[in-house]
């Protein structure tokens, strides 16, 4: 080589050129022309195949190739060296069974890509064995979704987007339950440790024959034709509560931080008309007595008589922890397998739709209930997979385990006791209510755990205990004694309890004890003191006999009047 062309030639290029020199010395190839820098006016040897064999060769190459054999000093180390594959042996024959390529110096680039790159018949095996089999890469057709609304679309993704951050909006539907219908329609079998829920009509039910025999012995229970004359059982149909609310916001669904997602009702409805999704959004309201637009939800139903007592209502509505819940559940939506808070009692009624429930009793191990050591890679755990494939897993897992399921059907009330593991699955658009209460039934347990997590809550309700319920009180002062807890109040400043929640001061304040019109005397007959007029009641300055809608138990709920005026003037431009 002149001293010129070294000059010219990057390390890596010259190197290139000592390899080519060396192997025209050993006789192994002859030499061509560089394309990585000027000619250096080396003559070409005459190849083995004649001139226009090589030109046949040269014509023939990829546009590839032709892109990256551009002469000039300005081209990068990955060009260069995929350049290099291709020439660094000299001219290889065109005959394809023998193709007799020079190995490039040991230790450059090309040397170590060209020891782990396989040989061109290799790789194409290679990349035909990854190849997914045909099944796997014909999609599931699937029906597009078309909505109503044009805006129903940017208001479900961005609810998905909040309440799931595991899985992207568009991936709802991924195991494509919607054309699963086996799943929904499969039909309990009441075998070995299955037994189902007891049922019994309502006129065959008295409330002193629930609680002896059900609520008192902590027995679920449904209960038939127990809601049929109420009014919701004909406007809680999706259309008429379309029309009623259209424009009102209900809670579908709450991020990771807790914050309420909610959607207009009109959207909604949209959605659960045409949604495909494995686990639905589940519209699950708990403001029904703060918000004044959809408190009249309260009038088309009533509380079943067989549930009389509500003695966490001796605390207001705003302090209390939610109880009440408005229920929207689009097939296949549902709850996964969780027992209810401080140990309350509670009830649902559904008014329109089909709901599965499966129950089990109160001290089995969390991890044994939920199947957590039964669930696969890969696998989610959202209602529809656990009434899928996970409880029949666990049933045949755990035999000894006791496993009631049944059929909630509209017109029906079932009862779940307190620490009573349950969950649900809605086979049909299904639309409910559901209440939480403490009685005598559970009180000693409700007050032990509210006590322990809801400190705020319990100090305030223990004030009014004493104030309105002095047996109440007492029994609740005797627990304490006896356990040898110590209320907050009790306590030195800053001392909290070891295992205490993190929630226990939530949902409450330190204010002084509630007067008796702030209170709803419904469900505390057995509990107040008779000579206590509550609630209503209690008004002394709202003339002889005040009406019946005069109810301070739950707030107003009230907005800025602007807000309500855009609201109803807005029209429906979606």
């Amino acid at each position: 080589l002149s001293s010129a062309v070294i000059l010219q030639l990057s390390p890596f290029q010259l190197s290139v050129r000592v390899a080519q020199l060396e192997l025209v010395a050993q006789g192994g190839c002859m030499a061509r022309t560089s394309r990585w820098g000027p000619d250096d006016g080396a003559a070409q040897a005459p190849q083995a195949g004649g001139p226009s064999q090589d030109r046949g060769r040269t014509e023939g190459r990829s546009d590839r190739d032709k892109q990256r054999s551009g002469a000039g000093d300005g081209f990068s180390k990955k060009k260069s060296s995929s350049k290099h594959r291709s020439n660094a042996g000299g001219e290889r024959s065109t005959d394809k069974r023998s193709t007799s390529k020079a190995s490039p110096r040991e230790g450059t680039p090309t040397a170590r890509r060209a020891s782990r790159s396989p040989s061109a018949g290799s790789a194409a095996s290679s990349r035909k064995s990854r190849q997914p089999s045909p099944e796997k890469l014909v999609a599931t057709p699937r029906k597009p979704v078309q909505y109503k609304h044009r805006r129903t679309a940017g208001e479900v993704w961005r609810c998905k987007k909040g309440k799931r951050t595991d899985i992207k909006p568009g991936e709802w539907d991924r195991f494509n339950y919607v054309a699963k219908e086996e799943v929904i329609n499969r039909p309990i079998e009441y075998a070995g440790n299955v037994v189902p829920i007891p049922r019994i009509k309502r006129k065959d039910l008295t409330p002193e024959y629930f609680l002896e025999h059900f609520a008192s012995k902590k027995l679920p229970l449904i209960v038939e034709d127990a809601c049929e004359d109420w009014p919701a059982m004909q406007r809680w149909s999706l259309e008429a509560l379309e029309e009623r609310f259209r424009h009102i916001s209900f809670k579908v669904a709450k991020d990771d931080k807790g914050k309420k997602l909610r959607m207009k009702f009109k959207y909604y409805a949209d959605y659960v008309r045409t949604q495909q999704d494995d686990s639905p959004l589940y519209l699950f309201e708990t403001n029904v007595d703060d918000n004044g637009y959809i408190r009249d939800l309260c009038k088309d139903y009533e509380v079943p008589d067989i549930f009389p007592h509500d003695w966490l209502a001796l605390v207001n509505n705003d302090a209390r922890p939610p109880f009440r819940w408005f229920c929207i559940g689009p097939k296949r939506s549902g709850t996964t397998v969780h027992t209810d808070p401080l140990g309350t009692g509670a009830w649902n009624a559904v008014t329109h739709g089909l709901k599965r429930w499966v129950l089990m009793e109160p001290g089995e191990s969390k991890r044994k209930v939920k199947g957590r050591d039964l669930i696969k890679a890969g696998e989610d755990d959202e209602a529809i997979m656990y009434f899928d494939f996970i409880l029949p897993r666990i049933k045949k897992e755990y035999p000894e385990l006791k496993i009631y399921e049944g059929l909630q059907k509209p017109g029906e009330v079932i009862f779940v006791p307190g620490d009573w593991w349950h969950g649900v699955l809605n086979l049909e658009d299904t639309v409910a209510v559901t209440q939480n209460y403490c009685g005598p039934d559970n009180f000693d347990v409700v007050w032990c755990k509210a006590r322990k997590e809801r400190e705020k809550v319990a100090w305030l309700w223990l004030r009014n205990m004493k104030k309105f319920a002095p047996e109440l009180y007492e029994r609740a002062m005797e627990m304490n004694r006896r356990d040898k807890f110590r209320m907050r109040h009790e306590r030195p400043k800053g001392e909290r309890l070891p295992d205490a929640s993190s929630s226990s001061s939530e949902s409450s304040s330190d204010s002084s004890s509630d007067e008796a019109e702030d209170l709803d005397p419904a469900g505390l007959k057995a509990a107040a003191s008779t000579d206590m007029p509550l609630g209503a009641a209690g008004f002394k300055r709202q003339g002889a006999a005040p009406l019946p809608e005069l109810v301070t138990c739950a707030r107003a709920g009230f907005e800025r009047p602007g807000k309500r005026r855009r609201q109803k003037e807005d029209p429906d431009l979606a």
